[in-house]
């Protein structure tokens, strides 16, 4: 049975007649007597008898009307209750993303995302990679973006894009001259020995970006000319903005109206990848699907394939 059997047998309890009944519920009188004969042979019993020239209920018609009533409450309850869960994932998104990609964040896919959707109100939490997916998997915040796939059961891990690691370098710096444009690449690539000896702004090794490029100086025996360490990569920016010297990172979104960045010959590893993770038994609404695809597209434009 599905929820139009009780809807109908409760019409005609209420009628006290199938022709009643049918013109209520827009169908036919035979179709609807039918039914109700079907009904009763799938339960083995008459649901109602004739008194004089109305129907009523049998005692097991009683009871089936009865609990009839109880289940379209509860499909009216459970279709409003889903509607409003649907609404307010369109209204509301918990985002999570680490401090150093706040900024391009903000500007090139929030600004252009609540533009479009005025309605949505978007609650950012910042923190590590482990912390925003512990948030996720307790369900206190739908989205994560997140630079380690870790194994974690019912988490799900949308590629959003890849960024190169690069050598960030201020815009006024003579070092820019030095690279060459290679074919497929997004940015010039430049030899060691044309910035090695520049004014160098270590990150901590804390951060990915920081420890390979601790361990490449270590490896090819190079030694930069160190002139102040930072702990994040947000402050390393603004360093490298100000004009105080080059640094390295992975690629961030929305910066080289600030910096310029190269490639680097002797230190290319793998693109990081980025990804949106979220619960598995997430309802990813309209919203947060449009919201993914602003990620997408940012990347597609900032970072070509190399």
């Amino acid at each position: 049975m599905n929820i139009k059997d009780y809807r109908y047998i409760v019409e005609i309890a209420e009628q006290e007649s199938i022709s009643k009944a049918a013109a209520v519920l827009y169908i036919t009188q035979s179709a609807l007597t039918k039914f109700l004969q079907r009904i009763e042979e799938e339960l083995g019993a008459p649901l109602f008898f004739r008194r004089g020239n109305r129907l009523a209920l049998t005692e097991i018609g009683q009871y089936y009307v009865a609990k009839g009533r109880r289940i379209i409450e509860l499909d009216y309850e459970l279709e409003l209750d889903i509607s409003k869960m649907i609404e307010k994932k369109n209204k509301y998104i918990r985002l999570g993303y680490s401090m150093g990609r706040g900024d391009y964040i903000t500007e090139m896919v929030l600004a252009p995302f609540l533009k479009q959707n005025p309605g949505v109100q978007v609650l950012v939490l910042m923190g590590s990679t482990a912390s925003r997916l512990r948030l996720v998997e307790k369900n206190e915040l739908d989205l994560a973006i997140v630079t380690t796939k870790e194994y974690r059961p019912g988490i799900v891990y949308h590629l959003l894009g890849e960024s190169p690691l690069v050598l960030a370098i201020p815009r006024n710096s003579h070092v820019l001259s030095k690279g060459k444009r290679i074919d497929g690449r997004p940015f010039p690539v430049i030899e060691s020995a044309d910035w090695i000896h520049e004014p160098f702004i270590q990150l901590s090794s804390v951060t990915h970006s920081g420890k390979l490029s601790r361990e490449f100086f270590k490896k090819s025996g190079l030694k930069p000319r160190i002139c102040m360490e930072v702990n994040d990569v947000r402050s390393c920016m603004k360093a490298v903005e100000s004009g105080i010297g080059n640094c390295i990172f992975w690629a961030v979104p929305g910066t080289r109206d600030k910096m310029e960045y190269m490639l680097m010959e002797e230190l290319n590893p793998p693109p990081q990848k980025l990804f949106m993770a979220y619960r598995s038994d997430f309802c990813v609404s309209p919203a947060i699907k449009q919201l993914i695809q602003l990620f997408e597209e940012t990347f597609k434009k900032e970072f070509c394939e190399y």
